[in-house]
């Protein structure tokens, strides 16, 4: 009987002291002054297997406390120039070319048998087209919307801006222009009006009448898709494929990585956590207008970095891609160029940028030498630039949006080239492991 009672008794103190499976808030003391625990109904009931989160947070703790931090080169100053030993015997130049963003130049840190390579490599795998355009044959037996449009491009003063109550070509070519950032030409708008079996009295001049009774819906729906379509004119225009880097690539692939490691001074850890390598080849009207590789953390502060994150991908990740390395795989005939439009412009602001008041500098196809910086492609050159600022924790920083940058039109010949894309987190996820980490290749070191 007495240890009966003594059992008795160490039940209610074990009960008294688990009574609370929720939080401390979720007890009170009743009319007898005993405590009774209850659950609010706005906590979270907690798992009884589950473990209580600070082994969690230590465990978060600790890795932040192992993980490496960031390195960036100093440029110093245009035109400095530092060695580097990035190979046995291959000694590189790391040449300075722009402040903002930090960009270099390095001649001949890809050999013409590296170079070779990859493009054999990628043309092995095949190339699959950056984006879809309109077969020119199926573009000329397309139905297009028949009607006046309702927005101004059904208006015949929004047309006829000299007020001369004609509608010249120029005009024509003029609207694409102001509405809609095309641009287009002569020679493009006569073709237009032959697909859309629009006909004037005057060749070069619309009347008011001819004007009300044309297919402006249907020059709208044209112009539109022109701008997303055609090669010439879309966004981006290229062929791509991408090229695994790690221990289960061959040599020359494993070598090129070791290269990259001297070259950005980074630990292993992001170098080896990188991207797969993506090869691109530009044919001709091939370009990629100005954009940016990486995204900014304050745009995106609950979006987890891609590179670390494969549940969510692509639609609540974002880039986080600290430094752009892209390689020049072949020497191009005319064109191909990289353009920084904003590069080290002391009066650059990024929002008054993109209202595009006097030129579309977005547009490389068009604007491609007003860029304040334009680096040439030339058959194992490198051009190294820094997408991001490093946090005061040594983790991925604010996004730089001088890096602003892309690819001129290839006005004759062919362009090979490749981009090194390196992740690295900022502080928030800097915890989590890249999806292309392999751990036993690294000996186990973050």
């Amino acid at each position: 009987m007495k240890n009966l009672l003594i059992l008795l008794l160490l039940y209610i103190q074990i009960t008294a002291f688990s009574c609370n499976k929720y939080t401390k808030e979720g007890c009170k003391k009743d009319e007898n002054g005993n405590e009774v625990c209850e659950k609010p109904s706005d906590f979270v009931e907690v798992d009884d297997d589950d473990d209580d989160d600070e082994p969690m947070f230590y465990e978060v703790e600790d890795k932040l406390k192992t993980r490496a931090r960031l390195f960036q080169w100093d440029p110093v100053e245009v035109g400095h120039e530092r060695e580097i030993e990035v190979a046995q015997g291959q000694l590189i130049k790391l040449k300075t070319v722009a402040m903002r963003p930090k960009a270099f130049v390095i001649d001949n840190f890809l050999t013409n048998e590296e170079c070779d390579h990859i493009i054999d490599k990628a043309k092995h795998f095949g190339m699959g087209e950056s984006g879809l355009h309109i077969d020119e044959k199926i573009a000329k037996h397309k139905t297009y919307t028949f009607g006046q449009a309702k927005s101004t491009f059904g208006n015949f003063r929004h047309w006829d801006v000299n007020y001369d109550g004609v509608i010249s070509m120029k005009e024509v070519v003029d609207l694409a222009k102001r509405d809609l950032r095309l641009y287009i030409n002569s020679t493009h708008a006569e073709e237009m009006f032959e697909v859309l079996k629009i006909k004037a009295s005057d060749q070069n001049a619309i009347t008011r009448d001819e004007f009300n009774a044309m297919n402006t819906a249907g020059i709208a729906e044209y112009l539109n898709e022109l701008r997303e379509s055609h090669p010439q004119f879309r966004d981006r225009f290229s062929e791509q494929t991408w090229l695994k880097q790690g221990d289960h690539s061959d040599h020359i692939m494993r070598n090129l990585r070791e290269k990259v490691l001297k070259l950005t001074g980074l630990p292993p850890y992001y170098v080896h956590g990188g991207e797969p390598l993506q090869v691109l080849r530009y044919q001709p009207f091939g370009h990629y207008n100005a954009h940016f590789d990486s995204m900014p953390e304050k745009e995106y502060p609950d979006h987890k970095c891609c590179h670390m994150d494969l549940e969510t991908q692509p639609f609540r990740c974002k880039l986080c891609r600290f430094i752009t390395i892209i390689y020049y795989l072949n020497d191009v005939e005319e064109g191909g160029e990289t353009a920084f439009p904003a590069a080290d412009d002391p009066n650059y602001n990024h929002e008054e940028f993109k209202k595009r008041k006097e030129k579309d500098l977005f547009n490389l196809s068009e604007f491609c030498y007003d860029a304040k910086l334009v680096v040439k492609p030339k058959k194992g050159r490198a051009v190294m630039w820094y997408n991001h600022e490093i946090n005061k924790d040594g983790f991925l920083g604010a996004m730089d949006y001088y890096s602003l940058h892309g690819g001129c039109d290839i006005r004759k010949g062919v362009k090979w080239m490749a981009n090194n894309w390196i992740g690295a987190p900022p502080t928030k996820y800097a915890h989590l492991d890249s999806l292309y980490i392999n751990w036993e290749s690294l000996g186990g070191a973050h």
